[in-house]
């Protein structure tokens, strides 16, 4: 009897619990939905939703990366050169030599690169991340202008890339199912594989990490060659989406995928968060690029726009964790 009264107020404990940051998310993606057909309803035909899928796909396959690094406390901004390296080499080696197994070399070639670089600046000489990954950027950059003269690419885009950009099977597109494979491995390492218990330790302090004997090195590497295995597979898709690989084509790359992981419910200090949330935000982020398309509003004030709600959602979830 005694334990009666406290009853109701267990029940208020439990109601008055925070949502998760994966529910939140959620529930934005249900908001933005909402105004996306409100906006314009072509948005729930099977046709747009699937536009929107195949390019949330890039957006989704680019943050897998970014989760893992950002719960690790840390970030990967040399994304955009990487994907256009990436895209522009697959492009150019498949022209002079059109074996299919070329684009997956080039692929695993420059997101393994890429991910020691990032893991020897990072982890061996401890330079920030934002310091690092930002300055491999521009190195990325710079090779990609010297390698191609600062010219186009070679106009043969490789088949594969082409199909994983634009196939479909029974109608799903083929980058929607490449993205769920990769989201279900990811969503299955950070929840019931050592690695991900790892990653969270890490996340929430590295130094009791370090004294429990986790082997943080190379749990840096294996995110941050996630992260650049994904920068160049992207890379190469978004080559196969438009039909080309140019100079500049990652740019647009840059912070959408820190904003999904963010709205996500990711903590950008790390050890809280997961990429279930980041799908949802994605998804949210595919969706208010539409949506302002719809509105007809002009490139310079679409950024804009986009911009403040990025940040609003940005600040909503920092206030929130704070």
């Amino acid at each position: 009897m005694s334990g009666l009264p406290l009853e109701p107020a267990a029940r208020g404990s439990r109601l008055s619990r925070p949502i998760s940051g994966a529910g939140l998310s959620g529930i934005i993606l249900l908001v933005v939905f909402a105004l996306s057909v409100a906006v314009n309803p072509a948005f729930l035909s099977w046709s747009t939703i699937r536009l929107q899928l195949v390019q949330a796909a890039l957006i989704g396959i680019v943050a897998i990366g970014e989760t893992l690094v950002i719960l690790l406390g840390q970030i990967d901004l040399s994304i955009p050169w990487t994907m256009t390296f990436s895209g522009i080499l697959a492009s150019n080696l498949y022209a002079a030599h059109p074996h299919a197994w070329v684009p997956i070399v080039v692929v695993l070639a420059v997101g393994v690169a890429v991910g020691l670089l990032n893991t020897l600046g990072v982890w061996v000489l401890r330079v920030h991340s934002l310091i690092w990954t930002l300055s491999v950027n521009l190195i990325l950059q710079g090779l990609t202008l010297v390698y191609t003269n600062a010219a186009a690419s070679a106009p043969t885009v490789p088949p594969v890339a082409r199909w994983l950009a634009l196939g479909h099977v029974a109608s799903i597109p083929v980058a929607a199912i490449a993205w769920a494979c990769c989201a279900v491995v990811t969503i299955v390492a950070l929840r019931a594989m050592p690695y991900g218990r790892r990653v969270y330790s890490i996340g929430t302090s590295e130094l009791a990490a370090l004294m429990s004997g986790v082997p943080v090195g190379r749990i840096y590497a294996a995110s941050y060659l996630a992260s650049g295995i994904g920068a160049a597979l992207a890379g190469l898709m978004l080559s196969g989406y438009a039909s080309q690989a140019y100079l500049g084509m990652g740019d647009g790359y840059l912070l959408p995928p820190v904003a999904a992981v963010v709205i996500g419910g990711t903590r950008l200090s790390g050890g809280k968060g997961g990429y279930l949330g980041t799908i949802g935000g994605c998804l949210s982020v595919i969706l208010l690029q539409a949506m302002l398309v719809s509105l007809n509003v002009s490139e310079g004030l679409r950024q804009v726009v986009f911009g403040m709600i990025l940040l609003g959602l940005v600040l909503l979830f920092a206030r929130r964790r704070g």
